[in-house]
């Protein structure tokens, strides 16, 4: 049977990348990885999540494939300030990520990265694209809950579970929601700022506030 782990491992070869990686998400704060096959395309895909800016952020709000060919370029560096630095340190150059969707409803995005720049051939841009029917194909194949209903609380991929840490942002996203007062959007972004004010990885910061170490406070946010 055709998996998540099979898809990310076709992208590698036909693509020509040195990682790749699938991404589900039904609103910006709920998004999982079914695979990645190695640590630095696992480590880009957390970013973004947690910086709420890249490539596979982009293709997933726009529905358009958002093709890098430097990452560390100025125009890279000043479309993602906070991201474009990141992925540079983790040794990634090139940058490709592929919108996954149904008709006009976006699922997720497969990204994938090179350790050097350069552009993707027509031939290249072709697989990707088929690449990523496979996968909804996949998804709708083995059991996944319909496109209309992908903001509810239901798991978005049967074939992996969530991605490292995603539970705990999930259940503090909720939390702080309770806490501050607001709805699970405006709970997220509070989540996030705090992570990205004390440097500390998006995962880290929701399991302490699971583990009820860490309380948000309206009086944090005087400015709403």
């Amino acid at each position: 049977m055709v998996s998540a782990a099979h898809v990310c491992q076709a992208a590698v070869v036909a693509v020509e990348v040195d990682g790749a990686a699938l991404s589900l998400a039904s609103r910006p704060d709920r998004r999982q990885r079914p695979h990645a096959t190695d640590a630095v395309a696992a480590l880009l895909e957390e970013q973004q999540f947690a910086l709420g800016e890249g490539p596979c952020i982009e293709a997933g709000v726009s529905g358009g494939q958002v093709l890098v060919v430097d990452v560390s370029s100025p125009a890279s560096a000043a479309r993602w300030p906070m991201f474009a630095p990141v992925a540079t340190a983790a040794g990634a150059r090139a940058l490709f990520a592929f919108p996954l969707q149904v008709g006009a409803i976006r699922l997720g995005t497969l990204t994938m990265y090179r350790v050097r720049p350069g552009r993707l051939t027509g031939e290249q841009v072709a697989d990707a694209v088929t690449l990523c029917r496979t996968a909804v194909a996949v998804m709708l194949t083995n059991g996944q809950t319909p496109p209309d209903r992908m903001a509810s609380d239901q798991p978005a991929w049967p074939l992996g579970g969530p991605g490292e840490g995603r539970i705990e942002v999930y259940q503090a996203t909720g939390m702080v929601a309770v806490q501050l007062g607001v709805g699970l959007p405006d709970a997220f972004a509070a989540l996030r700022a705090r992570a990205f004010t004390e440097g500390v990885p998006l995962a880290r910061l929701a399991r302490r506030v699971v583990d009820r170490r860490l309380r948000f406070h309206p009086d944090d946010f005087p400015d709403g």
